[in-house]
């Protein structure tokens, strides 16, 4: 494991093998060691590096809350320290995010990106998620010690595990990025789960129709991480697709 100082944060990074590079986009509340197994596969025949975003894993908490831009802007520029022009992706939820606005505002950074599990487009409620978010708006009508006891109903995991990472998690769950998703036109290969709750396959299915040269394959029986749930096939699945 590699760090390098990024605009006062320590970033830590991780590469494997030569060639081609493969950026490796973690989700929310992980780590580079969630992309190991992927890494593993591809480095063979293709240079993997694979990254803490900060406030995760082993780097640097950001002094303020950030947006989905200030990943962007912070992934750009390791790209650049690392001497990394252009490579290929494969984001899982929420390096999805990143991946997207990295598509739409600087196309040339990029060759392909396959998206598993992939966030930004908002999910629909169920009947489960509109109670909490009513439960959740009038919460404030009650005493602080309520309050605080009902946060572990109301809030997602993801949000009772952020620490100070919760305004920015906040920032980063209010913003749709549906609207990026039609300029995107590098070749895409989404690969989702029928059982996933977190990013459900709707959201693939939105994708999918809207950034033009993009293939949806359903892995059943797989949850939000697909590339765990079913490794071997995922990874034949990435091999080929960079290899095309």
């Amino acid at each position: 494991m590699t760090f390098v100082d990024v605009d006062g944060l320590r970033i830590r990074y991780h590469q494997a093998g030569r060639g081609t590079h493969v950026l490796l986009l973690h989700g929310w509340g992980g780590c580079l060691e969630s992309m190991v197994p992927i890494s593993q596969a591809l480095s063979s025949h293709y240079r993997c590096i694979s990254i803490d975003f900060p406030g995760h894993g082993e780097s640097s908490l950001p002094a303020r809350p950030w947006h989905v831009s200030d990943f962007l802007d912070i992934t750009l520029k390791l790209m650049d320290r690392l001497d990394v022009a252009q490579t290929h992706i494969v984001a899982h939820s929420f390096g999805g995010r990143v991946s997207i606005k990295m598509a739409a505002a600087y196309p040339q950074r990029i060759h392909k990106i396959l998206f598993t599990a992939g966030a930004g487009v908002p999910a629909p409620l169920s009947l489960a998620r509109k109670l909490k978010r009513t439960a959740a708006h009038f919460k404030f009508l009650l005493p602080k010690s309520a309050q605080k006891r009902l946060l572990p109903f109301l809030a997602s995991r993801d949000y009772m595990h952020a620490g100070d990472l919760r305004p920015t998690l906040r920032n980063v769950l209010a913003e749709d990025l549906t609207p990026y998703l039609a300029k995107i036109k590098h070749p895409c290969l989404l690969v989702w789960g029928d059982r996933d709750f977190e990013t459900p396959l709707h959201c693939g299915q939105v994708m999918k129709r809207l950034i033009v040269n993009s293939e949806l394959i359903v892995f059943r029986g797989a949850g939000h991480f697909p590339y765990l749930d079913q490794p071997n096939k995922f990874n034949l699945l990435a091999q080929r697709f960079f290899r095309e």
